[in-house]
């Protein structure tokens, strides 16, 4: 924005809501794809794989509660959230902090649409707010959680988890019913065996070497040595 001399899109500060007892469940889009104060805008399916234990923070700064899902849907990065924080509860909207791996320049020529396209993105945090970056973050759906939304919560990830291990037992049967594959390996031949190239040359015999003086006593020295023993 300084280097095209634009100024933030102005935002106003939400008031906070009345104050409420326990946990809540929080829905909404938390990065919609559309243009924020910033003028950055979030692809729909920019996002990297999600790493699990994304924290849910209070104003990008204390722990606020406990992201419960989150997926990239054609309208923007959507999530739920266990909210316990008393100040967090009161907020109106979401707010995210990624990592940018890619963007393009949307609309140079046009100031008052101009904005940067982030293709490729790490969500670091989602966090809880009355500022929040992106106007249209605005949390959707807002109620208490109860014991019964608690279990159905509980029975989807154990079902989640079920899936996964239904999927594994699967793999190793089939790994374990599949026939045994032979190995084919090199047979090992005799250099006997092995043709070659070239017929080796027959030796001429060789001649016995006459006796020198030298060989003649030792001879005799180890022939006595011989009739000592």
């Amino acid at each position: 924005m300084s280097r095209h001399r634009l100024a933030p899109i102005a935002c106003a500060p939400a008031a906070p809501l009345p104050p409420v007892e326990g946990d809540w469940i929080f829905e909404g889009f938390a990065a919609p794809a559309t243009i924020d104060s910033e003028r950055t805008k979030f692809a729909p399916h920019c996002w990297m794989p999600f790493k699990s234990g994304i924290p849910l923070l209070y104003r990008h700064s204390r722990p606020a509660g406990e992201v419960l899902e989150v997926r990239a849907t054609d309208k923007g990065l959507h999530m739920r959230a266990l909210v316990r924080d008393n100040e967090a509860k009161q907020c109106t909207h979401f707010s995210v902090a990624a990592t940018i791996h890619g963007y393009q320049l949307r609309d140079v020529d046009d100031r008052e649409r101009f904005h940067a396209l982030v293709t490729c993105a790490t969500l670091d945090e989602i966090t809880v707010t009355n500022a929040p970056a992106n106007p249209a973050a605005i949390i959707l759906h807002r109620y208490r959680q109860s014991a019964s939304v608690e279990f159905w919560d509980i029975a989807r990830r154990g079902i989640v988890c079920a899936q996964g291990i239904v999927a594994a037992l699967r793999i190793i049967n089939s790994a374990q019913s599949a026939p045994p594959q032979t190995v084919v390996r090199p047979v090992k031949r005799s250099l006997c065996e092995v043709p070659r190239s070239r017929p080796t040359p027959a030796k001429a015999p060789t001649r016995p070497r006459p006796k020198t003086e030298f060989r003649t006593l030792v001879d005799a020295i180890n022939a006595m040595s011989g009739e000592v023993q």
